[in-house]
């Protein structure tokens, strides 16, 4: 998928880190964090 500069991004559910699901959008304003995609090279 390829988003365009000013598209939302879709809303998504993943684990937090106590492995427990939660939604993109629940997250999003309760307090600053940065949402990264890491493609490993192996």
């Amino acid at each position: 998928m390829k988003l365009k500069i000013g598209e939302r991004f879709p809303d998504i559910e993943l684990p937090d880190q106590d492995g427990q699901q939660a939604n993109l959008s629940e997250l999003v304003g309760k307090f600053p964090f940065i949402l990264s995609f890491y493609r490993g090279y192996w």
